[in-house]
């Protein structure tokens, strides 16, 4: 069955009568006369006559099918579709992904260029009458306009507005637009169009659903092999950074190719200055380490980045980091255990640093006074008794970021201890376990987590320290407690807990001589130094896994009280006023947008109060292009049509809108006919009369 898109054409297949007609009034009448002994003559006349009659209808029906198959062609028959006709208004979304994906070079030149250059073809095919919607699969604040109805000429404008971006798509979000569009589209037909690289990495992990009825239409791009090399990240070992201390940057490089890459050059920059470069290898997908060795001169925020050499997706070669060192190590002492008095000590170094560090000493009963926000770490060496309104000022200040370190003194109570630092130290002391040798046996260490900052350290052999504990009590973790070190016969030694946005390290040996020989070790300066500078560390400005996103904000989390609002300098040094807010206890700031790669800076009353890294997601660096029949089965379009690359967009449109055009065909078919009738004609004998 054929549809036609021109079908008023149709009538003038009456003209196809105009031979029959002629033929019919063009014979003549005569008059017979009759001859004698004609009667051989007057077979022949007959025989002659019949295959002239045969050749004039044979014309007749040539002719009339000539006209016949040119008025079909200028009817322009299709052979699926196009119910409405070419003239029915249409109401069309269009996907276009702007994704950190689509901005890299092929052998055409840029993809997402190309890409613009597709799209805004596409949108020429359509219609004064006809309205369309652009819908970038990053909503952007750049992109913040488009996504509504309006006329071709507008979507074009929006189009042109669009820049490509460091995001994932969003092909979950972008389609729930698409169908709230096409719910309110005011045309029968109705159409989607998607304009991808259909990177495998971005799709959905279940299908999707389009709702209501719609043709999808899957705009296909130059598709090339997926050979890339990008870093997938950096971090610092687990290491604890401080001034004029060499420290290890880690950089992880990823190859997603299928050919293994030993031509690589890697620098690292930091504070702005390029401080070292190497040359780096990546096996075919796989990861490659590549270390730097640094230090830097003083404390205060710090930011920098690795750098691969370029290639065809320039936007994974870059990952940026940042970190803080404090200015000083500030530590708050509780006095009330003669361990504080060692403790201290081992705080107190000489020579270049001694300036950064500052320990200061409070008995319990003066805790009213002291601004604990003014700490780093807090100490309560062998947990002596402390007001219960002062213990409250303690919890808000680590709950605000200040880390607790405690020891549990020989003499100490367990009631006590687990009816105020239980909540919050995630251990319960077991005074019924408690085990008292006299000396005539003790505890020894028995293992640690040698990954952690606090052990990473440390050289450990064969053996741990041979620390003697002849009085130690039972620890118990609860909640979400680590245990990061462990005395023999499996009792807990050092565990670990999160309060807040702070630390709480609480360590179950005593380590007054009385009670131990730890504090006459050589492990001891070295080890409480460790804990001091673990616990001081501003490990938050560690994140470097922030990758970039337009809907989930950067939270920080500040200590001390913020009054007014706090301003953020983007990267391309545009600046966003944020505004604290209180939660539990802390000052939260929520800074969005956070689209752009690079190193973002939050400052107040002048000052800078945070620094952070924000990096493309590596999964971007993956530019593998899933097969268009299973790209269209993840968006929920399992019946699509694809748009090739390759020809021309509006003919290929109109072919899957309206169905394939005949015209053509019927067009041909004419030529042959008319030629057929030229041979005919030519062979024939004027038409006798009668």
């Amino acid at each position: 069955m054929f549809n036609f898109l021109n079908s008023g054409v149709l009538f003038a297949a009456l003209a196809a009568l105009i031979p029959l007609l002629i033929h019919l009034f063009s014979k003549r009448r005569v008059k017979i006369v009759e001859f004698s002994s004609l009667k051989h003559l007057k077979e022949m006349q007959r025989r002659q006559v019949r295959r002239l009659k045969i050749r004039q209808i044979l014309l007749l029906l040539l002719r009339m099918a000539i006209i016949l198959a040119l008025v079909l062609a200028f009817a322009r028959p299709t052979t699926e579709g196009g119910a409405l006709g070419s003239h029915a208004a249409v109401s069309a979304v269009v996907l276009f992904d702007n994704s950190a994906s689509m901005d890299r070079s092929v052998r055409d030149g840029n993809l997402f260029a190309l890409a613009k250059q597709r799209t805004q073809k596409l949108l020429e095919t359509f219609g004064e009458s006809d309205e369309v919607a652009l819908v970038p699969l990053c909503r952007t604040a750049a992109a913040e306009g488009a996504g509504r109805f309006g006329s071709a000429a507008a979507a074009q404008q929006e189009l042109a507005q669009v820049p490509a971006s460091a995001l994932r798509a969003d092909f979950a979000g972008a389609l729930g637009r698409a169908s709230d569009l096409i719910a309110q589209a005011s045309n029968l037909t109705r159409e989607i169009y998607i304009v991808s690289d259909r990177q495998r990495a971005s799709l959905p992990d279940s299908g999707l659903k389009l709702e209501g009825k719609v043709q999808v239409f899957v705009v296909a791009l130059p598709d090339e092999d997926a050979e890339n090399v990008g870093v997938a990240g950096v971090d610092f070992g687990g290491q604890l950074l401080v001034p004029e201390h060499d420290f290890e940057v880690v950089a992880q490089v990823h190859n997603y190719g299928a050919a293994a890459r030993t031509d690589l050059i890697a620098s690292l920059y930091l504070d702005g200055r390029r401080v070292a470069q190497t040359d780096a290898a990546a096996p075919a997908g796989g990861d490659e380490a590549v270390r730097f060795t640094q230090s830097v001169a003083r404390g205060g925020f710090h930011s920098g980045w690795v750098e691969l050499s370029d290639d065809r997706f320039p936007s994974d070669n870059r990952y940026y980091f940042t970190f803080r060192i404090p200015e000083q190590f500030t530590v708050l002492m509780v006095a009330g255990d003669p361990a504080a008095q060692f403790i201290s000590l081992a705080l107190t170094p000489s020579g270049d640093l001694a300036q950064y560090w500052s320990v200061k000493q409070a008995r319990p009963e003066d805790l009213g006074t002291v601004d604990l926000a003014e700490y780093d770490v807090i100490m309560l060496p062998g947990t002596p008794a402390i007001a219960d309104a002062y213990v409250g000022r303690i919890k808000a200040a680590v709950r605000r970021g200040t880390s607790l370190f405690l020891t549990y003194g020989g003499g100490a109570d367990a009631a006590s201890f687990n009816r105020t630092w239980a909540d919050i130290a995630g251990v319960v002391i077991d005074e019924a376990a408690r085990t008292d040798f006299s000396r005539a046996g003790y505890y020894t260490l028995e293992s640690v987590v040698k990954e952690h900052p606090i052990f990473s350290v440390f050289s450990f052999a064969e053996k741990l320290p041979d620390l003697k504990f002849y009085t130690l009590p039972r620890l118990h973790t609860v909640g979400e407690a680590a245990e990061i070190a462990t005395f023999s016969g499996g009792r807990p030694a050092l565990v670990e807990a999160r309060y807040g946005e702070g630390r709480v390290v609480t360590f179950a040996g005593p380590m007054a001589p009385a009670y131990s020989d730890m504090v006459g070790h050589a492990f001891f300066v070295p080890f409480v130094s460790r804990v001091a500078e673990y616990l001081a560390a501003d490990l938050s400005s560690y994140d470097l896994k922030l990758y970039a996103r337009a809907s989930t904000p950067r939270v920080i989390s500040l200590r001390g009280a913020i009054s007014g609002s706090l301003e953020l300098i983007a990267p391309d040094s545009s600046r966003y006023y944020l505004s604290p807010e209180e939660s539990e206890g802390r000052v939260l700031v929520r800074a969005q947008p956070v689209e752009r790669p690079g190193i973002y800076q939050v400052r107040y009353a002048g000052q800078e109060v945070d620094r952070f890294a924000v990096n493309i997601d590596p999964a971007e660096g993956d530019l593998a292009a899933a097969d268009v029949d299973r790209f269209a089965q993840a968006v929920g379009a399992p019946e699509h049509r694809e748009l090739a690359a390759e020809g021309n967009l509006a003919g290929l449109i109109a072919e899957s809108r309206y169905g394939r055009e005949l015209w053509q065909l019927f067009l041909w078919i004419a030529a042959g006919l008319l030629l057929a009738e030229m041979l005919l004609a030519r062979g024939a004998p004027p038409e006798e009369p009668g």
